[in-house]
């Protein structure tokens, strides 16, 4: 137990069955949180990094970690998992099909031999968020966590965005930021909702495009709120960048309660957000 950044006192692992566990893994590392019936944290472990000194090292890495801790070999009540890419496409619910929703993603994303489709519903959107797999990973989440559920990543981001009071005439921008790939959307109240997802490579890129979705979509730099999640720290340049441009910059942080560890940088808290919001989405 090591690796746990927050255990509250009413953590058993006797009672297990009465806990959701929810994992957060992309290609380079994983994570994951303890919820119990009242969707109250009740554990947090920090982000494990995998070795890189192979293609197939995420898996292995992956395999090895999980089999050898104690936790995540224990029984819960139900398990959820996200998984980290920027390999997503939102298909509206009047064209979904299983034929479509292939089609789409190859017009958009590169399909590997060994990586298959997923998706889930986003009832605010009546649409289908679409995402890709390893096939690896996949099924060796499905051998050893009996019944887990798989989302894409963004879908608590915009799900927790969507759930928030529509704006009258300032609507907030909400952005998740990951490691060469953010996700943003824009709530409509007529339901013309902004979404969409950008690559970048310096702070300085991520910085133009968060301004030009101002600008292209006609927002008051001075009243549209920027709310940011995800891997950010409320020091970082692209921040300070952006709060010369823009009035109103606010990072999103997890709760002080859960922030135990002093050896945890912010960075490593914020990144949890989803995590804990996807128990509270699904």
């Amino acid at each position: 137990m090591d690796e746990l950044v927050f255990v509250d006192s009413t953590f058993d692992t006797n009672k297990t069955k009465e806990y959701t566990l929810s994992i957060q893994l992309g290609l380079d590392g994983f994570s994951f949180s303890i919820v119990n019936k009242l969707k109250k944290c009740i554990a947090l472990n920090r982000f494990i990094s995998f070795q890189k000194s192979s293609d197939n090292q995420p898996l292995a890495s992956f395999t090895e970690i999980v089999r050898n801790n104690k936790i995540l070999n224990l029984d819960f009540e139900e398990i959820l998992l996200q998984w980290i890419s920027n390999k997503q496409l939102i298909i509206p619910s009047d064209f979904f099909s299983e034929d479509f929703a292939y089609e789409s993603f190859q017009l958009s994303h590169s399909l590997a031999e060994n990586e298959s489709l997923l998706w889930n519903e986003i009832s605010e959107l009546n649409a289908w968020l679409v995402f890709s797999m390893p096939n690896d990973i996949k099924e060796f989440v499905h051998s050893h966590f009996s019944a887990c559920q798989l989302f894409h990543h963004s879908f608590p981001f915009y799900r927790k965005a969507l759930s928030q009071k529509p704006a009258e005439v300032h609507p907030p921008v909400y952005v998740n930021i990951q490691n060469n790939f953010f996700h943003v959307i824009i709530p409509d109240r007529n339901g013309k909702h902004f979404i969409n997802t950008f690559s970048y490579t310096a702070d300085s890129d991520l910085a133009y495009y968060i301004l030009n979705i101002y600008k292209q979509q006609k927002l008051n730099n001075e009243r549209s709120k920027l709310i940011v999640d995800g891997f950010i720290q409320k020091d970082s340049k692209v921040i300070l960048l952006l709060k010369k441009y823009l009035g109103q910059v606010e990072l999103k942080t997890l709760p002080l309660e859960y922030q135990v560890n002093n050896q945890i940088t912010p960075k490593e808290y914020n990144q949890f957000i989803n995590l804990l919001n996807l128990s509270k989405c699904e």
